[in-house]
């Protein structure tokens, strides 16, 4: 039993170590399970064990309405 113990107290700190808490995407680190706003701004990226992960939509950076920065002489 006590062999059993000394190798649970000498492998689990062993294991947790090698395991990662956060992932660092453009200077900023994000944790584990932790979702954000890609860089794109319209997919969602999320911290996990094997890195980063994204939902892959499609980016329309025209949404064929009116845009409300455009200068159409009207005051």
């Amino acid at each position: 039993m006590r062999r059993l113990a000394l190798l649970i107290a000498v492998i689990l700190p062993a294991l947790t170590a090698c395991t990662p808490s956060h992932c660092e995407v453009d200077g900023v680190q994000h944790r584990v399970g932790e979702s954000y706003t890609c860089a794109d701004g319209c997919n969602i990226c999320e911290c996990g064990l094997n890195g980063v992960s994204s939902t892959l939509m499609f980016c329309a950076t025209d949404t064929g309405g009116l845009n409300d920065t455009a200068d159409t002489g009207a005051e």
